[in-house]
C-alpha cells in the first residue's frame, strides 16, 4: 500500500475549499457558529468533515508547539514508578493503546489514544478520569457486562 495522500484521498473536499472563499460567522442570537462561502451558502458535510479533522490536526500541532511533546508511547517502568502508578493494565494493538490504572492523584485513569504515522501526531479516542466515588458506581456495570458476557459464551 502506497503512502498516505491527502491530496489524492480528500480531492474532492480539497476542490471545493479552494474555489471559494470561507468566512466564520457567529450567531449571537442562537450562540452558534456557521461557516459559509461568499454566496451565503453553508458548507457541505463532506467538506466540514474535512475541514473539521484539519481543525484538530492543526490545534494538536499548535498544542505540541505550545506545550512540547504528548507522550506517545505506552508508559514505561520507569514513569509508572515514579508517578505512584498502581495496577497499570496496557491493551496494544497495531493502531491503539489503551492504558488503565490509578494513581496518587486518587484518580482511576482510562486511556486510549492512537499516533498517526503520517504526521507523527497522537489522537486520543477517549480519555476517563473517574473519583473513587464515579467508580465504584461504574463497576457494579462493568462487572455485570463481564458476567453476562462469560455466562454467554
Amino acid at each position: 500500500m502506497g503512502k498516505f495522500s491527502k491530496s489524492i484521498l480528500y480531492k474532492k473536499q480539497i476542490n471545493e475549499l479552494l474555489k471559494h472563499e470561507w468566512k466564520i460567522v457567529y450567531d449571537q442570537n442562537n450562540e452558534r457558529v456557521i461557516i459559509i462561502n461568499e454566496y451565503d451558502t453553508e458548507i457541505s458535510n463532506s467538506l466540514l468533515g474535512f475541514v473539521g479533522s484539519e481543525i484538530n490536526d492543526y490545534i494538536n500541532r499548535r498544542e505540541e508547539e505550545t506545550f512540547g511533546e504528548k507522550r506517545k508511547q505506552r508508559l514505561d517502568e520507569f514513569t509508572i514508578k515514579r508517578q505512584g502508578i498502581e495496577d497499570y493494565v496496557l491493551i496494544e494493538d497495531r493502531t491503539s493503546i489503551l492504558e488503565a490504572y490509578h494513581d496518587k492523584n486518587e484518580m482511576f485513569n482510562l486511556e486510549k489514544f492512537a499516533v498517526s504515522p503520517s504526521n507523527n501526531l497522537r489522537y486520543d479516542e477517549y480519555n476517563a478520569y473517574l473519583t473513587l466515588a464515579e467508580a465504584e458506581k461504574v463497576l457494579h456495570a462493568l462487572q455485570s457486562f463481564v458476567d453476562k458476557k462469560r455466562k454467554n459464551e
